[in-house]
């Protein structure tokens, strides 16, 4: 090494320039951590109490939609009961009355009162106390709106003797509709409390008066879980048009995030009932000065240990920064051999390793020297330094990807009619079809596998609609099996019936690699992933189902607004083999447009029959299956027939309606 490049790396200037970069530069960065730190950590507080506050709200709307399923669940109970029936066709208000009282006892407080009206609104039996004289206009408009729905179920919140309550109403069939049955739990400390008890945050019930003349609103806490003493405080800093956005209230301990959600009523005018879920800042606060202190602490103590690690580095760096400069100008020089005793880097660091990762340099060179003499005496120097170079490579990108599989089924059939020559020109006849159906919509074919076909949109090149051309590809692969059972049919003639190819369509949109796979000798462009297998295992569920098609949920959704274009059938949440996450799945019909009326209603049917099977109501679901299966005898009835008989008695109530195949 000369003698300036050892005057450059003189241990005192690196030294020297380690302890002044250390004074500019650990002051600032300190003070930024700080601030950094403490503006994040009041992020953060904030951030916890407005993620309290959602869970409490939440969980109040998830705890009201139960109470309103359980009252729902009350009524229906009173309108199957064999007695009740009879005592009201008979007009025995005695025992109609004792029958709703008892329903309401056993109800073990999920219910508090019970009214029986006529089908134009009047009193039959009232259960509160004292009684109304007849409903309000406010009952008769949630009566009106189940009479429009066509289950003939409406809820709202209502006003009783000064309480909101939660209102539910069904009617009475005999076997027409003859009577309303209205069931309701009040909005009161009871029921805030139970809200607290699962979510530690305050809960409140307030009555927001909105005058509508100019008037300042009036605000009243009908229920809560704070003390009295912070009701006037909450009604006082409450701005209940606020929603879905966390205020902050002094209330008299602390400050409370305030989260505001709707009930009921008109926000224009009127009276309208709110839920207020709070939260103290109380506690984040104090931990949050604590926090400041002990981060202060820390500041101090980094800077004076890092005066002492920076003399200490600077001491263990200059030696082996040295050596290493010497070993880097023998090898510029071409001298690749090891390493000379003075030039060995020793020890477990950084600089250590790189030492090593100079040594493996100068080994490789020396090899990429002896390899380029050897290639220049067979190939020319440029053949070599192509080789050399690797500026061909195998590889891949992640890309979303729509992957369609088309299987093709008949063919063993068809092949006993027919001569092994037919049978390929006939498979080729389809998988040409199948092809220019694909390619037409901006599909790419992957590959074939016997009749099989694995089609990508997206890749190699992607478009904004890829979903969109992979959903009309495979209707119009379908119309084209469909033109070829007509040829065969043709060709078949009027002596013996043709049979018939039939076409099993899976369709998954999601993330793949997509590239060059291979060897470096031979390669191939196509895509991996578990979105592949999983388009490959819905093209399997056709066969289950015996439907044409099968497409995920993750490519209706990537349609967008576009899948209001066609017409779906929902057929299952399943888990297939070989994934743990469920997958909703559909059928794709085709366009909306051509959907005749019957089919329509066939859908609406189906759909309402899911619903049914997922709540475990199998006697709903196969009333249903029964009534489709007389008008359209599918094979999809049929399974949910079977399945529903093979379920019922065995699932408990935490069943996710999911179901989980074994086999592809």
């Amino acid at each position: 090494m000369t003698a300036s490049v050892r005057s450059k790396l003189k241990f005192s200037s690196i030294r020297t320039r380690l302890i002044v970069f250390l004074l500019l530069m650990l002051l600032p960065v300190l003070s930024a951590i700080y601030w950094f730190v403490d503006n994040e950590n009041t992020r953060y507080t904030d951030e916890t109490i407005n993620s309290y506050l959602n869970i409490g709200a939440d969980v109040f709307d998830f705890s009201r939609e139960e109470h309103k399923n359980t009252l729902l669940t009350i009524s229906n109970a009173l309108t199957r009961d064999w007695g009740f029936r009879n005592a009201f066709g008979a007009s025995d208000a005695q025992t109609i009355t004792d029958a709703a009282q008892t329903l309401l006892m056993r109800s073990f407080g999920a219910a508090d009162i019970m009214i029986i009206t006529d089908m134009s609104g009047q009193i039959i039996v009232d259960t509160s106390e004292p009684g109304l004289q007849s409903l309000p206009s406010s009952w008769i408009d949630m009566i009106n709106t189940a009479a429009s729905t066509g289950d003939g179920i409406a809820d709202a919140i209502l006003t009783l003797n000064d309480v909101p309550y939660q209102m539910t109403v069904i009617p009475l069939f005999l076997p027409t509709p003859v009577a309303w049955i209205i069931a309701g739990f009040p909005l009161d400390n009871r029921f805030a409390n139970s809200i607290k008890s699962s979510t530690a945050s305050e809960v409140s019930i307030v009555r927001y008066l909105r005058p509508g003349d100019g008037a300042p609103a009036q605000k009243q806490v009908i229920a809560s879980t704070l003390p009295d003493a912070d009701h006037e405080r909450l009604a006082r800093g409450l701005n209940a048009d606020i929603y879905r956005e966390t205020q902050r209230i002094a209330m008299s301990d602390a400050d409370y995030g305030t989260l505001v959600r709707s009930l009921s009523g008109q926000r224009e005018q009127g009276e309208e009932i709110v839920a207020v879920i709070q939260r103290s800042y109380r506690e984040n606060q104090a931990n949050l000065a604590v926090l400041r202190d002990r981060l202060f602490d820390f500041s101090l103590a980094v800077i004076c240990l890092s005066l002492l690690a920076v003399i200490v580095l600077a001491r263990g760096f200059t030696r082996p920064v040295l050596q290493l400069a010497s070993r880097v100008q023998r090898i510029e020089r071409g001298d690749y051999g090891a390493a000379l005793p003075a030039e060995r880097v020793r020890g477990r660091d950084e600089v250590a390793g790189l030492a090593e990762s100079i040594d493996n340099m100068a080994s490789g060179l020396a090899e990429k020297e002896k390899v380029r003499d050897l290639l220049g005496k067979v190939v020319s120097r440029e053949i070599a330094d192509e080789l050399l170079n690797n500026r061909i490579e195998l590889g891949g990108e992640e890309k979303v990807v729509s992957v369609l599989f088309a299987d093709i089924r008949g063919f063993t059939r068809l092949s006993e009619q027919q001569t092994p020559s037919q049978t390929l020109a006939m498979l080729n006849t389809c998988l040409e079809r199948i092809c220019s159906a694909i390619e037409t919509h901006g599909g790419v074919v992957d590959k074939f596998t016997g009749d099989a076909v694995m089609a990508l949109f997206g890749a190699p090149v992607g478009h904004d609609d890829d979903a969109l051309r992979a959903a009309r590809a495979l209707l119009a692969v379908q119309d084209a099996m469909a033109e070829v059972n007509r040829e065969l049919q043709a060709d078949a003639g009027n002596q013996r019936p043709a049979l018939q190819l039939q076409l099993g369509a899976g369709l998954h949109t999601g993330m793949v690699v997509a590239g060059n796979m291979g060897s470096r000798n031979r390669m191939n462009y196509t895509v991996i992933g578990d979105a592949v297998n999983l388009a490959s295992r819905l093209e399997g569920l056709t066969r289950q189902y015996d439907v044409h098609n099968v497409i995920s949920e993750a490519s209706r959704q990537a349609l967008g607004e576009q899948a209001q274009a066609f017409a779906w059938r929902e057929l299952d949440l399943v888990r297939v083999k070989g994934k743990q996450q469920p997958v909703r799945i559909y059928e794709l019909l085709g366009p909306r447009a051509m959907l005749d009326a019957r089919t329509e209603a066939e859908l609406a049917q189906f759909a309402q029959m899911l619903d049914h099977y997922r709540n475990r109501q199998w006697d709903a679901a196969l009333d249903i299956l029964r009534a489709l299966t007389k008008t359209n005898p599918l094979t999809l009835y049929q399974l949910y027939s079977q399945r529903i008989a093979e379920l019922r008695g065995t699932v408990t109530a935490d069943w996710d309606g999911v179901y989980a195949f074994s086999s592809k």
